[in-house]
């Protein structure tokens, strides 16, 4: 099993468009994602998967998209 970090930008900048982290770990973690770990509300995510990083970037651009 693989630790990653996901840097996602443009969320919780200037108070415009809030992401609230449980419901975004929560969300991440329905996807299969495990020990999902947010840093503060700066986008940073923190996480285990043992999928590929093909099967990762399909799966996360699928969520963000």
């Amino acid at each position: 099993m693989t630790r990653y970090a996901l840097l996602v930008r443009g969320i919780n900048v200037g108070g415009k468009n809030k992401v609230v982290m449980a419901e975004l770990r929560q969300e991440l973690t329905n996807l299969g994602l495990e020990k999902v770990e947010s840093y503060i509300n700066s986008g940073n995510i923190f996480f285990t998967s043992i999928d590929s990083k093909a099967q990762l970037v399909e799966k996360l651009g699928t969520f963000f998209a």
